[in-house]
């Protein structure tokens, strides 16, 4: 009988130690995802307009990166507003356009056009 007590106290206890392991395990296997930036939109689409001048950096623990200073290092978005008025290439008589598709499903547009020299003086 004492056998048989002590083989279910030690199943008992290995299926605790496991249970613990596994919960601990998924615990901090997932982190939460960051927030999702004011400039992007729930499509995953950015709204142009909304991107700030410039983004700040972090570090590989998702930390703020500090510069010598002691300030925050930021660096520049790179994201223009668009350009409003006619795009040059698409309204210019004459011009070709076509686009296809590469082997990777990426689509790629092209424009032809005649070179043109400045008119002589």
């Amino acid at each position: 009988m004492s056998k048989i007590v002590t083989g279910a106290v030690a199943v008992a206890a290995l299926i605790i130690v496991a249970g613990a392991a596994a919960s601990s395990a998924t615990a901090t296997s997932t982190p939460p995802a960051p927030p999702r930036p004011e400039w992007v939109n729930a499509d995953g689409t950015t709204d142009v307009s909304k991107v700030p001048d410039k983004l700040p950096v972090m570090d590989s623990d998702g930390n703020p990166l500090k510069g010598k200073d002691g300030n925050q290092v930021y660096v520049p978005s790179g994201i223009q507003p668009p350009v409003s008025g006619p795009r040059v290439a698409s309204d210019t008589p004459g011009v070709k356009r076509w686009t296809e598709t590469d082997s990777n499903g990426n689509t790629i547009e092209h424009a032809e056009v005649e070179p043109t020299a400045p008119a002589a003086d």
